[in-house]
């Protein structure tokens, strides 16, 4: 499976070599991906704004998954998108002319059980713990902090990844899981509907406490390399709408998650509204993110090489608009 994957990876990055250059020189706006679910909550101002302003110039199209967001920004579809961290080093390591825009989303996985008894990561020893998203950021955020009590997955604790966010936090809700790890705002959703559940342990002051890093990036906001290069201008009122996007979506949730609806974001207002205040939404530029990139690429490195690329990307990834 390894190395269908770095197959798979390749042919793609070959495929952006062979038909972005075309796609691009017919195209006469910039093309911006927007996930639809929690992720895209922040960039729904932007959206909205730069679709009033400078239709001519900025273009979205909202997608219901990351690997769609790699297709298109490898075909030349689309310019810039978010990406989890991890992927999109892989992707750069891997070729495809990507760089790094900013940080858009950091940490925000919970350790949720029902178990009272639970106090600290060296109790998960002997149980079976329903993880979100096998060889992604809560797989091997928690592997690592479980190896710090010498706790190693298989062998000290049994990790399931079959089941998606939604039908974990279901699971738990119902009493059918008991130990779990999720992102929000699923974590929060789950906890909700059900009162004996609680966050046992904080991850984010576990992980600060092994790595001095104040928190851990997840979203990653990504354009081509062309787009950069060729159009530093439109990147940077990308980048400023961006970020004036995200300030407003934390200021005001429910008009947030009225506009949402409206986008069809795949998001209720009401969830939306609730979802986005837990969603640790955050902009931090490129090249003053890089440790914490580097930290978080690090874990991954520890537990799968191939997951990143087999390195930290270069200096070339971190993408320095002015």
């Amino acid at each position: 499976m390894k190395r269908a994957g770095s197959v798979f990876c390749a042919l793609l990055v070959l495929a952006f070599a062979c038909t972005a250059p075309a796609i691009a020189q017919q195209k006469s706006k910039v093309v911006v991906s927007v996930l639809k679910g929690p992720s895209g909550l922040s960039s729904a101002w932007m959206m909205s704004e730069l679709l009033k302003t400078s239709p001519d110039e900025f273009g979205f199209i909202t997608v219901a998954s990351a690997d769609m967001v790699v297709a298109k920004l490898l075909n030349g579809e689309i310019d810039a998108g978010v990406l989890p961290v991890n992927i999109a080093a892989k992707l750069f390591n891997a070729g495809a002319p990507i760089r790094a825009l900013a940080v858009v989303g950091n940490g925000m996985v919970k350790f949720l059980t029902t178990d009272p008894d639970l106090a600290s990561l060296a109790d998960v020893k002997g149980k079976t713990i329903y993880i979100a998203g096998q060889k992604a950021t809560p797989d091997f955020l928690f592997q690592y902090l479980c190896a710090a009590y010498g706790l190693n997955a298989g062998s000290d604790y049994t990790p399931v990844y079959n089941l998606a966010y939604p039908e974990i936090a279901a699971g738990l809700a119902a009493g059918k899981i008991r130990y779990a790890v999720l992102p929000e705002p699923f974590a929060s959703q789950a906890i909700l509907k059900n009162a004996s559940i609680r966050a046992a342990v904080d991850l984010k002051h576990e992980w600060q406490l092994r790595t001095n890093q104040e928190d851990y990036p997840m979203s990653l906001f990504v354009a081509r390399k062309e787009l950069v290069e060729s159009n530093p201008e439109k990147a940077r009122i990308l980048l400023d709408s961006y970020h004036a996007s995200l300030r407003k979506a934390k200021e005001d949730p429910s008009g947030t998650g009225k506009l949402a609806e409206s986008l069809d974001l795949g998001v209720s207002a009401q969830v939306a509204a609730s979802a986005i205040p837990l969603s640790n939404f955050v902009f931090i530029e490129a090249p003053a993110a890089r440790h914490s990139i580097e930290t978080l690429l690090s874990v991954f490195l520890q537990f799968e090489p191939a997951s990143v690329g087999g390195k930290l990307p270069d200096s070339a990834f971190y993408a320095s608009i002015r």
